[in-house]
C-alpha cells in the first residue's frame, strides 16, 4: 500500500464526517478529597476496671452480645474496652452492663465523618491535611481510622457539619 492509496485517516476522506460533541466518561476519580459523608446517631461506651485480656472482658462482650448490641470500633485498652454503637442501643447497653455490674461511661451524640479520596494512602500528606483541617475546626477526634480510599473520624454531632463544610470539595 503506497502513501497515496486510500488511507482511511486522510483529512479529505473524513472532512464531511462531524461526530458532534463527544461527552467523555470519567473512569477515574480525581486525586484528593472527592466526597465527605456524615453518619449520625452514635454513642461511645467505655467500660473500665479490668484488664483487656481478662475473663471480665469476655463477660462484658458476652453480655452485650446477648443483649443484641452491635459494636463498632472496638478497642481493647489496658484498663478495659471501648466501642461505638447506635444511639438506639443505649438502654440495652446500660441494662447489659449494669446487669453484670460493669463500670462504664456512655457518651451519646456522636457522628462518623467519612472523607473519601482515591488512593488515599498513596497521596503523600493527604491524611495529615485532613486531620489538620479537622482539628482547625476546633473538633475533638474520638477515633480515627483509614482505608485505601477514605478516612473516618468519630466526632461530636455538633462538629460533624463544620468538618464536612471545611473538607467538602467545591462543586460536590
Amino acid at each position: 500500500m503506497s502513501a497515496d492509496s486510500q488511507a482511511p485517516f486522510r483529512r479529505e476522506m473524513t472532512a464531511e464526517f462531524d461526530p458532534g460533541a463527544v461527552s467523555e466518561t470519567e473512569f477515574e476519580k480525581r486525586r484528593g478529597v472527592n466526597r465527605v459523608e456524615v453518619r449520625s446517631g452514635f454513642l461511645s461506651v467505655h467500660v473500665s476496671g479490668f484488664d483487656a485480656g481478662s475473663d471480665r472482658a469476655m463477660a462484658v462482650l458476652t453480655a452485650l452480645a446477648e443483649a443484641g448490641v452491635s459494636l463498632d470500633f472496638l478497642k481493647l485498652t489496658s484498663g478495659g474496652l471501648s466501642f461505638l454503637a447506635p444511639d438506639a442501643a443505649e438502654s440495652a447497653i446500660r441494662r447489659a452492663l449494669e446487669g453484670i455490674q460493669a463500670e462504664h461511661k456512655v457518651r451519646p451524640g456522636l457522628s462518623v465523618v467519612l472523607v473519601h479520596a482515591v488512593n488515599m494512602r498513596d497521596e503523600e500528606g493527604l491524611i495529615a491535611r485532613i486531620v489538620s483541617e479537622t482539628i482547625a475546626t476546633g473538633a475533638e477526634i474520638d477515633h480515627l481510622g483509614d482505608m485505601h480510599d477514605r478516612v473516618l473520624m468519630v466526632v461530636s454531632a455538633e462538629d460533624a457539619e463544620a468538618i464536612r463544610a471545611r473538607l467538602e470539595p467545591e462543586g460536590a
